[in-house]
């Protein structure tokens, strides 16, 4: 076939290529990361795929909770899932008459993805992880804590994965919260809990929330005194301001601190009273993304995997026995 000159559709497409290329770069994300289509252009200006970036097939992920059994004292709603945080951006429309032709043509999407920068993603593991987690046997594929730190890991809090404490002292003071879980939900009219039902009035929660705001948090803003383990995991105490972003030098020792008092691992509601500006799922995630893997505090419910990233294996996992 003869071969012609590039079409205005085809010069702009390459440029858009160029310009990717390029941002690529600026973000260290490596070369030949996405390696650009070749193209052959024979006549008519048809563009011929010759190859394409290989797609990654899809990892088994194994299932992480730390939530614990139904009970009034732990009714937390399970963490939401933190895949890879990923954006897309796609050739632009070139008019009606190349519709077709970029359809045909179009780069696969780019994935601003974790997986892409070379970082692990949390709770995603390869199939023999996920082997191991289901027969238990975790023999060189992952390691506990203590394998993993060796001598230092004699340093670190060593946890079972439960938290035995309750409210901080001065907040139960503040807010007239009961001393036990019991008497807590007792005090605020008692009921029967159910993840259906956690406020025990006997009727189902609805869909909707007032103001926009998810269910959960609506929930747990109405069980500050009766339930505070599920009010902390969502809110901090009234008239305290929520901090988000990295963590300060002093709540992390403070969380060490609780966590060697009082174990951790659950109850993140709870826990997150010694520490003022955050709620309970934002602890539950320093825990598994930066404290475990940091090997400052050993939990025999996680192993650690090839990338340095947390895997829970415990008991609350989905599906297991």
């Amino acid at each position: 076939m003869t071969k012609t000159e590039l079409s205005e559709y085809e010069l702009q497409r390459l440029e858009n290529i160029r310009q990717n290329q390029e941002l690529l770069q600026s973000l260290n994300l490596g070369g030949g990361t996405l390696a650009p289509a070749k193209v052959v252009v024979v006549n008519k200006g048809r563009a011929k795929t010759r190859s394409r970036r290989s797609e990654a097939k899809p990892r088994a992920r194994a299932d992480k909770e730390n939530g614990s059994a139904s009970s009034a004292d732990d009714s937390d709603y399970a963490d939401s899932k933190h895949g890879a945080d990923e954006a897309e951006s796609s050739d632009s429309e070139f008019g009606s008459t190349g519709k077709r032709r970029a359809r045909r043509a179009k780069q696969p999407a780019m994935r601003w993805s974790k997986r892409l920068r070379g970082e692990s993603i949390e709770g995603e593991v390869t199939a023999a992880e996920a082997q191991a987690i289901e027969t238990n046997d975790f023999t060189g594929v992952l390691q506990t804590g203590d394998e993993r730190f060796g001598s230092s890991a004699a340093q670190a809090v060593h946890v079972t994965g439960h938290y035995s404490g309750w409210v901080e002292p001065g907040v139960m003071q503040r807010l007239g919260i009961q001393g036990t879980a019991a008497a807590a939900w007792e005090s605020e009219g008692g009921g029967k809990f159910s993840f259906a039902d956690p406020l025990g009035t006997g009727k189902k929660v609805t869909k909707r929330a007032a103001g926009g705001q998810s269910v959960a948090k609506y929930v747990a803003s109405k069980l500050l005194k009766k339930n505070p383990n599920s009010y902390f995991y969502r809110h901090t105490e009234p008239g305290v301001e929520q901090w988000t972003g990295e963590w300060t030098e002093e709540e992390t020792q403070v969380f060490l601190r609780v966590a060697k008092e009082f174990g951790c691992g659950d109850k993140w509601g709870l826990f997150s009273t010694y520490i003022p500006h955050r709620v309970g799922y934002q602890c539950s995630n320093y825990y598994r993304q930066y404290v475990i893997p940091a090997g400052w505090i050993i939990d025999e419910n996680y192993r650690i995997d090839g990338s340095g990233s947390a895997v829970y294996v415990g008991s609350h996992r989905r599906g297991a026995r």
